[in-house]
């Protein structure tokens, strides 16, 4: 054989029958590789007759992926087996499980002086990571220093595309020189995707994952690595593990294990040194492994966002247009691999505005789409993610992308998902892993991108049946719930059947909710369900009163009106609008829509005969008389409303209509009988009402307020400052913030009435603080103006005070309405004279 050794004959054979099978089952190396779970380098060099390999078990792995039976696989096998036997006889017999054969790796055949440098290149754009490199850096340092008897290990995780390989990369480069015996770096294949597009997870039995490395595979190469002849590889996984730990035993190594897929996969790869430094990335937190450091990703934010861009476009275009870069940050949802897909697009077209890519991704339809630059690509970060997922998770992702809020719970997600809360708590921690979903608490959101993504694989995966299943499902989950939350709020409202255990908890999830239940009331308004639009909408209405600014009421009860409109409803329609009424009055400020409402509530409710409505219409539109300065249309009104409520023996409600009574008294200079009412309407608050505990107390809130404004009128400060003090308490305490700016408002008026003039102004500009966090451009601009009178009154503070004027006249401007008009006409005569 002219030189050639008997064991180089039989690999050289070997080579050419594999090489031979292949072809005739029209594989390619990469295809044989990845059905058998070897390399495709491990494939070539079989194929050359370079590796004393195939062990027992890969040879029948290849067996298997060849397709061989019969005589074929009979021959296959008894060649590889051939290729194994050493050139003085047969197999030896098997060592142990997990024993490392000493006399299989002499120590002069691992030269020493072999020092790998396996790193990639580093980005040299990377921005926003300065706190995550200095974790990083001193990790680093406690590795050098051999302050841990063992590897240093990190890992860096976060949802896909926020550069954990990047940051990692540009990390060991930074620091490379404290490893002085190499640097090793394994692509674990953790994240990538079954190409035959099946939803799978990794085989617990063993059998190997398409594109994921397996840890025998991987020690294989990082023993190669560090010098080892691939005929001196230990034959078995446990055997590979010991002889890496021997090898790195008293070596200064930094190995970098990139997308690792889980613990099982990073376990054994972890060296023995305890001068070594391991860093994994992966989009799991890989909580399992024992000592590890966790580093977490996340978004970036605004401005390095911002820099990322300028180090790709440069930053003369980005300064040329500063509010579409801002934009184009914004849209790509401040994730690194999306701005860096947008930058490169930008790049390689100079002709391009940035306005015009920022064009492109305002449509939702083709942002994943737009984001796509070469072989980088967002919705491909996201399907890694989404292939691995198990049917029951990825039904749930692909479902949750149907809820309108921008955070929900486990809870929405078995609505939409149409599974229990535990099995859908159980999905979305598995998303949360897997980087598809993020924490906020115990609830979670999605990147908006991911959720672009997960309305994607809706629409690809699942029928228009199942998909308007799951939106009405969702929907009307949504609805009865919050039919529910606001039925605790009732007078004399009873828990039976109801998930809440009482009011409090009901107003909680009605608040933390605010960004769904209101979604799916336009949305069922929107299909016709008009009965229950209905429903909701009256359920809300004494909660509206506890939370008056913290919901658009008056657009929840205007659906409502024009549901039971379209039910041909006039009872439902003439409660609406009085609810209408009141909310457009007291919650927007707008007193002509309001009575404008009040007044088809009460011509419908005197058409149909319902005293009840009838009573509630003249009390809100006596309420907005008093606003409006016609006190004697206010006290009639309200004279009317206390009959009515009378007659037919509903306490609650007279007691309703007198406090506005006592309001309309004050309002024409009658400030005693005004308190004598106050006080007997406060009695009755303070009694049994039937109202909720929170709604007792924002009655009585309200009626001290109106007390205060009584003993103000008649000019008996002192004790309308402390009613005025003990009314902001009590908003306060039930969390009303509308109510407690205008009790500070007024406080504070009271203390300036009493010359107490530092008091007073830090009292309304705590108010101001209030009013602007509900907000009120009204009560903002009143605000605005006392404190403008205040700063005024030496020459001092005359700077202050026209400032303070020309804010108040600016939030006058964003409104309609005689009251405003005449405050506008006040501000600037005084800015004139100034």
């Amino acid at each position: 054989m002219g030189g050639v050794s008997l064991d180089q004959e039989r690999r050289d054979q070997f080579g050419v029958l594999l090489r031979t099978l292949r072809r005739r089952g029209s594989l390619t190396q990469e295809e044989l590789a990845e059905r058998s779970g070897s390399s495709v380098r491990s494939i070539r060099e079989m194929e050359r007759g370079r590796v004393r390999s195939p062990q027992r078990r890969t040879a029948v792995l290849l067996a298997d992926a060849l397709d061989l039976d019969g005589s074929d696989r009979v021959e296959f096998l008894a060649a590889a087996r051939t290729v194994r036997l050493p050139p003085d006889g047969p197999d030896r017999p098997e060592r142990p499980t997990g024993a490392v054969p000493r006399d299989v790796v002499p120590r002069d055949v691992v030269p020493r002086d072999v020092v790998p440098g396996e790193l990639p290149s580093a980005v040299r754009d990377l921005a926003g990571r300065s706190g995550e490199l200095a974790a990083l850096r001193a990790l680093a340092g406690e590795a050098t220093a051999g302050q841990t008897g063992t590897a240093t290990l990190a890992v860096v995780h976060g949802p896909p595309g926020t550069g954990k390989t990047s940051v990692t990369v540009v990390a060991g480069h930074q620091f490379s020189g404290g490893f002085p015996d190499g640097q090793l770096f394994v692509d674990l294949g953790g994240a990538a995707a079954d190409p035959g597009g099946a939803v799978q997870r990794g085989d617990p039995g063993g059998a190997p994952v398409p594109g994921r490395v397996e840890p025998a595979e991987a020690l294989a190469g990082l023993l190669r690595s560090l010098g080892l002849p691939d005929d001196r590889m230990p034959a078995s996984p446990a055997e590979r593990a010991g002889l890496f730990r021997t090898l790195t035993r008293d070596r200064r190594l930094l190995l970098v294990l990139d997308n690792a897929a889980d613990e099982a996969q990073v376990r054994p790869l972890l060296p023995a040194g305890r001068h070594c430094l391991v860093l994994v990335t992966s989009r799991r937190p890989l909580t399992g492994l024992a000592g590890a450091v966790r580093v977490p990703l996340g978004l970036l934010d605004p401005e390095p966002g911002r820099e990322l861009l300028t180090s790709i476009v440069g930053a003369e275009r980005v300064a040329a247009e500063p509010a579409a870069a801002e934009q184009l940050v914004r849209l790509c949802g401040r994730l690194p691999l999306a701005l860096r897909i947008a930058g490169n697009r930008l790049a390689t077209r100079p002709q391009w505005s940035i306005a015009r890519l920022v064009g492109q991704l305002r449509d939702q339809r083709r942002r994943l789409t737009v984001l796509t630059a070469g072989d980088l690509g967002v919705r491909a970060a996201f399907e890694v993610s989404y292939r691995q997922l198990d049917p029951v998770t990825a039904t749930a992702f692909r479902r949750a992308s149907l809820i309108p809020g921008a955070d929900f719970d486990a809870g929405l997600v078995a609505a939409a998902a149409g599974c229990d809360e535990e099995t859908a708590g159980q999905a979305a921690e598995d998303l949360v892993d897997a980087g598809l979903l993020l924490p906020l608490g115990d609830r979670y959101r999605f990147h908006d991108l991911v959720r672009l993504y997960a309305h994607e694989r809706l629409a690809g995966d699942e029928s228009a049946e199942q998909r308007t299943g799951a939106h009405d499902r969702l929907v009307g989950w949504l609805l009865h719930r919050t039919e529910q939350a606001g039925a605790m709020f009732s007078p004399g409202a009873r828990r039976p059947g109801n998930p809440f255990d009482d009011h409090r908890e009901a107003g909680a999830w009605l608040d933390r909710e605010s960004g769904n239940w209101p979604a799916a009331l336009r949305d069922a308004a929107r299909q016709g369900w008009h009965a229950d639009v209905v429903r909701v909408a009256r359920a809300m209405h004494w909660y509206s009163d506890a939370a008056t600014h913290r919901h658009s009421w008056d657009e929840v009860f205007s659906l409502g009106v024009t549901a039971a409109r379209a039910l041909g409803s006039p009872r439902d329609e003439a409660v609406l609008l009085n609810f209408l009424g009141w909310a457009r009055y007291y919650c927007r400020e707008r007193n002509a829509d309001g009575l404008a409402a009040l007044e088809q509530a009460l011509e419908l409710a005197r058409r149909i005969g319902d005293r009840r409505e009838e009573a509630w219409a003249l009390t809100y539109s006596a309420s907005i008389f008093v606003r409006s300065g016609r006190a004697g249309y206010a006290v009639d009104s309200a004279r009317q409303a206390v009959a009515l409520f009378r007659q037919l023996g509903y306490e609650l409600g007279e007691a309703t209509a007198a406090n506005v009574h006592g309001s309309a008294l004050a309002a024409l200079g009658r400030y005693s009988e005004a308190a004598d009412v106050h006080r007997e309407v406060l009695e009755f608050y303070r009694r049994e009402s039937g109202l909720s505990s929170t709604g007792a107390l924002v009655a009585q809130a309200a009626t001290t307020m109106a007390l205060g404004a009584d003993l103000a009128g008649g000019r008996d400060w002192p004790a309308a400052a402390a009613e005025y003090a003990r009314a902001r308490t009590l908003f306060r305490r039930c969390a009303a913030t509308f109510g407690e700016a205008g009790a500070a408002y007024q406080y504070g008026t009271a203390l300036r009435e009493l010359g107490e003039v530092g008091a007073a102004t830090e009292e309304l500009r705590q108010a101001l603080a209030l009013f602007a966090g509900v907000p009120s451009p009204w009560w903002e601009a009143r605000t605005l103006h006392a404190l403008a009178a205040l700063a005024g009154a030496d020459k001092v503070g005359s700077a202050d005070a026209r400032l303070l004027r020309q804010r108040a006249l600016d939030r006058c401007g964003e409104l309609d309405a005689p009251e405003a008009r005449s405050l506008r006409a006040t501000l600037l005569r005084e800015l004139a004279a100034e």
